[in-house]
């Protein structure tokens, strides 16, 4: 602890607060910055959030609700400026914009090619199309990486080390990861990116031209809208009964579709904008259905406390286990 306050952790306001603690098991204080009217983390608010105690700042390339990207090249030259680590969060984006890139997307830079860009996430098992459990952290230089390492240096069992502190990894995952990756090749994934961009692009015309609905900030492939006039999770409901998987966001309130190569496939972009259609028709005369999860959401998204809506959250996956 230094100054008598927390070290601090600046990332943009997305509602994650996980308890952490640093080696000497002091305790790190996350600082949500707001995102401004496109979504994207606000600079400003970030420059102002910037204390002695800061020790790291958090960008998302692109964010999982909205599908923003950060402006990562300002964020990074702050933490450089004063001297704090910057970490991009490419869990999304990693294995999808440097593909958009070279097929001449206009994708800032968001990785090692800025200077203040100290570790980066992507997760191999979304659009690198491998196992769970083989997501990836990058670091600029081998310092960093040491701080993950997990080492025991006078346990009675003899010398343990392993790279993470989550201990030991499958083998098998690890030998599927590259075995998708090799498989797949740079063709594969540029081919891949194509088409699902193409797709995102045609859904997102699709859901800006229905009455009532509006497209959050300007997204590439995880595409989020909300309604002003209309109750979102009761379309959400209405889309889950035509057999679609959304979303369902806070703060603001909406959906939100994150497109895949199952979406690429011959008429489903289309079938998709033709149900939402549909659904937003449906609500609009039917104002007050009932239902589904649109009363679970609108609930949770109204409560204060949100130690009560994590409350309800225990419960729900207290059935899972009871059922």
């Amino acid at each position: 602890m230094e100054n008598g306050h927390p070290l601090r952790i600046i990332a943009s306001g997305r509602g994650f607060q996980p308890v952490l603690e640093d080696h000497a098991g002091t305790p790190l204080r996350i600082i949500h910055i707001p995102v401004d009217a496109d979504y994207r983390a606000d600079v400003a608010a970030t420059r102002k959030a910037i204390s002695r105690d800061t020790i790291v700042i958090a960008g998302s390339a692109p964010s999982f609700p909205h599908g923003i990207i950060d402006p990562i090249e300002e964020l990074s030259e702050l933490a450089r400026a004063n001297g704090v680590g910057f970490h991009t969060d490419a869990c999304l984006g990693g294995f999808v914009l440097p593909w958009a890139k070279r097929l001449g997307y206009d994708i800032p830079p968001f990785d090692f090619r800025l200077p203040g860009v100290t570790s980066i996430s992507a997760d191999t098992h979304k659009y690198g199309y491998a196992p769970k459990g083989t997501s990836v952290i990058l670091y600029r230089g081998r310092e960093l990486r040491h701080y993950q390492y997990f080492k025991a240096t006078d346990w009675p069992g003899g010398l343990y080390f392993s790279p993470t502190l989550a201990g030991s990894r499958p083998g098998a995952l690890s030998a599927a990861c590259w075995a998708a990756m090799v498989a797949i090749g740079e063709k594969g994934y540029l081919q891949a990116t194509e088409k699902i961009l193409k797709t995102a692009a045609e859904i997102r015309r699709g859901i800006a031209d229905i009455p009532d609905l509006y497209v959050l900030g300007d997204p590439l492939w995880v595409i989020a809208f909300g309604s002003k006039t209309l109750d979102i999770y009761s379309i959400m409901d209405q889309m889950t009964r035509r057999k679609w998987s959304l979303n369902g966001l806070h703060k603001p309130q909406c959906v939100h579709i994150c497109v895949t190569l199952r979406h690429t496939l011959p008429g489903i972009a289309q079938r998709f904008v033709d149900d939402l259609k549909s659904s937003a028709a449906y609500v609009r005369q039917n104002p007050q259905g009932k239902g589904g999860m649109a009363p679970m959401y609108g609930m949770a998204a109204t409560i204060p406390d949100r130690s009560m809506v994590a409350d309800l959250l225990d419960m729900y996956i207290d059935l899972l286990y009871e059922v």
